[in-house]
């Protein structure tokens, strides 16, 4: 008796439910969306769904979907989509291996961008981390002074000594004496220059062991504008050098308006990696996988992936 009355409760609400919908009569904007524009089969496409289409789009691919034509060239486009879906679909292509490869591999890169990238994004990092790590990492800010200088290497101090005398008293230039007479074959083929170094010897743009030689270094840094020669400096080992400084770039500090937006990108993408990491151990303790990688051993490579032949037995 009591679960008649409950059934007959249910039935009841959900009539009632049913009716008050129906009685709500849609409003002039839903009924002009809900229009069907295309029916296949039993899907159908609406005015609403053609907007929604457009209005993913880019401001700019937007205007060029104004005119009537290009609108009626998307419509089609959306049904010959759902013509070529439910081809596939008809033919089991919901289930080929590729297919469900490929929703797999989207929906994992869906549930990353919904669970750790929308939920919090750079923007969203508090000033307060920007400013600590701004105040904690001062020389990813910094560009420390650098110089520009150009060389040429001879042999002997007395050979140095000839060297700027003939800069000093003859026509000829830096860059062609470097030329013909600098014993550097590295920089003497392009007029003994060094290329842009700090104060430490780091050349811009080499790796950290290309560096220039210390007294070469010190000396540019001793210099006070471009222009300035000097020499003949002791290399050591019997070699001697003569110094031309050709550039000089200040030191610059970004300061922390400039550099927030790349803190923030950094912090955020530091505590989403941290939140992956986060998530996967607690997957691994729920789910508890089972992971034999001493079996590795019995895979064959294939010819160009390395190994070619199946392990001993």
């Amino acid at each position: 008796m009591r679960r008649t009355l409950w059934l007959t409760l249910l039935v009841g609400s959900a009539l009632s439910v049913q009716a008050l919908a129906e009685e709500t009569p849609p409003t002039d904007d839903e009924a002009r969306r809900a229009k069907v524009v295309a029916k296949i089969g039993s899907v159908t496409i609406t005015v609403g769904d053609i907007e929604d289409k457009v209005a993913a789009r880019s401001p700019y691919a937007r205007k060029r979907l104004t005119s009537p034509d290009t609108l009626r060239a998307l419509a089609d486009a959306q049904v010959e989509n759902e013509l070529f879906y439910q081809g596939a679909k008809k033919l089991g292509y919901a289930d080929d291996p590729e297919v469900q490869k490929f929703v797999d591999q989207t929906a994992m890169k869906i549930f990353v961008r919904r669970e750790f990238e929308e939920t919090v994004t750079p923007d969203e990092v508090p000033q307060e981390q920007v400013d600590k790590y701004y105040r904690e990492h001062p020389n990813e800010f910094r560009r420390p002074e650098m110089r520009r200088a150009r060389h040429i290497l001879v042999g002997s101090k007395a050979e140095a000594e000839e060297v700027l005398k003939i800069l000093r008293t003859e026509a000829e230039t830096f860059r062609a004496v470097a030329k013909n007479r600098s014993l550097d074959t590295e920089t003497n083929v392009r007029g003994g220059d060094l290329l842009y170094f700090t104060a430490e010897g780091e050349v811009v743009g080499k790796e950290a062991e290309v560096r220039i030689d210390a007294t070469l270094a010190e000396s540019a840094f001793s210099l006070e504008k471009a222009g300035d020669i000097a020499g003949p400096l002791d290399l050591g080992d019997g070699k001697w050098s003569v110094l031309e400084l050709t550039g000089i770039r200040p030191e610059r500090v970004k300061d922390l308006e400039r550099a927030a937006p790349m803190i923030r990108r950094k912090l955020w993408r530091e505590e989403r990696e941290g939140a992956l990491e986060a998530l996967v151990t607690k997957l691994r303790v729920e789910l508890k996988p089972e992971v034999h990688p001493e079996r590795l051993d019995a895979i064959v490579l294939t010819p160009g992936t390395g190994a070619t032949e199946p392990p001993s037995q």
